[in-house]
C-alpha cells in the first residue's frame, strides 16, 4: 500500500497491531526536508522591509490626486509595480489608449451633440494644479469647469514655494496677499546650496515658504465656484473628441461636457501625454523619496540641493543622491527630508522601495540626527519622467488637435 509518497510493507502483528516498515526510509526524510525548506523560505519572504514596517506603523488618510498625495505602502508597492513596467527592456511599451480622436465636420451634426448637456469655453482635466488654471481662466469672465478623478483636495504634506512665485498668482486674480498669509504654514532662512569638497552657497527666500497645500486649494477651489466654475469629482476622462467648432469630452461615468477648448493638466502619466509619445518610454527619470518627521532640535534653515556623496551602486545601478530638507510647518520640531536621484530606466535600476532602505541609513548622518530619537509622521516618494523631445511639437507630428492643451 502506498501512503503520500512513502511505500509501506506490512509484517506480522504484533500485539494485534500491523507494523510496517518504510521500504525507502530516506523518501520519508527527503520529504520532511523538503517541507522545511519550503517553510523556511516562506519565513524569509515574510519578513518586511524596514520601509514596510515603517510605513505600516504610520497612520495615514485617504489618497488625493497629484504627485506625493499618497503615504500607504501598498501605494508605494502599486508605484514601485508602475516604475518596474517602465524599466522593461522595450523602448515602446504597451500600446496606449486611444483618448484623443479628430472628428472632421461640426459637433452640432455629431451623434454626441444631443447627449452633451454641460457647455463650457474651457474644460480643465486634472484638478490639483488644474483649479489655478481654472480660476485664472475664471477671473478673465470665461465658463470654466474642471474634471478631477479623485476628491479635488491637496495633500497633506506641504509645498515648497518663494514669496514672488505666490505673488504671480495674486496678479493673476487667483489668490490675494490674505490667502497667502492663510495657506503659509512655516517659514525660513538661510537656504543651503552644496556639493561635498566644493563648498556651500547660503541664499535667502529661496523655496522658503512650506505652503500647506489642503489650505491653499480649498481657498482657490472656493473662489472658483463663487466666480461661476463648475467641479466634477470622481470623474475620469474616457474619450476627447476634436471638431471643427468643438472639443468634446467623454467622462467614464457618462456625462458629456463640450467646449472650445481642453487643457490637459493631469500630469505625468496623463492618458493624452501616453498617446501622444505613442507609449515610449521616459528618457530620464527623477525617483524621489523621503519623510517628514518630528524630532529635530536644529530646524530653522533648509537645504535647497545638497550633495555629500559621489556615485554608489544601488542593487545593478549607479546613482549619486541629492538631498533637501525644509522646516515642516506642523510643529517646531518637524522636518521634512527629500532623498533624489536621476536615472535612465532600465530593468537594473533601483526600486523606490530600494532607495527608501538607503534613506533610512543615510538620512540620519545627513541630518545629524539618530533615527531611533525621531518619529516618522509620513513617508513620501515619487517618479517624475522626462523626455528630450517636446510634448508640442510630437502633437503636431501625430496630427492631433490643438485644441487639447498640454499641460505635462
Amino acid at each position: 500500500m502506498f501512503s503520500g509518497t512513502t511505500m509501506m510493507v506490512p509484517l506480522r502483528p504484533c500485539n494485534g497491531v500491523s507494523q510496517y516498515l518504510s521500504k525507502s526510509p530516506m523518501v520519508h526524510t527527503k520529504r520532511q526536508t523538503t517541507v522545511r525548506n519550503i517553510y523556511m523560505k516562506a519565513q524569509t519572504q515574510a519578513v518586511p522591509s524596514r520601509t514596510q514596517r515603517i510605513m505600516e506603523s504610520i497612520s495615514v488618510g485617504g489618497e488625493v490626486g497629484g504627485a506625493g498625495g499618497a503615504y500607504s505602502y501598498s501605494a508605494l508597492k502599486r508605484l514601485d509595480k508602475i516604475w518596474s513596467s517602465i524599466c522593461s527592456a522595450e523602448t515602446v511599451q504597451q500600446e496606449p489608449q486611444q483618448v484623443v480622436s479628430d472628428f472632421p465636420g461640426v459637433f452640432s451634426h455629431s451623434a454626441l451633440a444631443e447627449k452633451a448637456v454641460h457647455k463650457f469655453d474651457v474644460v480643465v482635466c486634472g484638478g490639483t494644479l488644474g483649479i489655478f488654471i481654472a480660476t485664472a481662466l475664471s477671473v478673465k469672465g470665461l465658463k470654466v469647469s474642471v474634471v478631477e478623478r479623485n476628491l479635488l483636495k491637496g495633500r497633506e504634506q506641504e509645498w515648497n514655494i518663494s514669496r514672488k512665485e505666490l505673488m504671480e498668482l495674486v496678479e493673476a486674480g487667483i489668490l490675494n496677499e490674505n490667502d497667502i498669509e492663510e495657506a503659509t504654514a512655516v517659514s525660513f532662512n538661510p537656504n543651503r546650496c552644496g556639493f561635498e569638497n566644493k563648498g556651500e552657497i547660503w541664499v535667502e527666500d529661496i523655496l522658503n515658504l512650506g505652503v500647506s497645500p489642503v489650505k491653499l486649494i480649498e481657498i482657490v477651489k472656493k473662489r472658483f465656484i463663487a466666480l461661476g466654475g463648475v467641479i466634477f469629482e470622481g470623474c475620469s476622462v474616457s474619450g476627447i473628441s476634436i471638431y471643427d467648432d468643438a472639443a468634446v469630452l467623454q467622462l467614464a461615468e457618462g456625462n458629456i461636457l463640450s467646449s472650445r477648448l481642453i487643457i490637459d493638466a493631469m500630469g505625468n502619466f496623463s492618458p493624452v501625454v501616453k498617446q501622444i509619445r505613442g507609449g515610449r518610454k521616459p528618457d530620464g527619470v527623477c525617483l524621489v523619496v523621503g519623510s517628514c518627521a518630528h524630532g529635530f532640535k536644529d530646524n530653522s534653515t533648509s537645504d535647497v540641493i545638497y550633495s555629500s556623496s559621489s556615485v554608489k551602486k544601488v542593487g545593478n545601478a549607479e546613482v549619486q543622491y541629492f538631498w533637501e530638507a525644509f522646516p515642516a510647518g506642523s510643529g517646531p520640531l518637524d522636518r521634512t527630508t527629500y532623498m533624489f536621484t536621476y536615472v535612465n530606466p532600465q530593468p537594473d535600476s533601483p526600486k523606490l522601495e530600494e532607495l527608501l532602505e538607503d534613506y533610512w541609513d543615510l538620512m540620519p548622518k545627513y541630518q545629524g540626527v539618530s533615527i531611533d530619537n525621531l518619529e516618522i509622521l509620513r513617508v513620501i516618494y515619487g517618479i517624475f519622467p522626462t523626455y528630450c523631445e517636446s510634448l508640442v511639437m510630437l502633437a503636431a507630428y501625430s496630427h492631433l488637435s490643438l485644441s487639447v492643451v498640454l499641460g505635462a
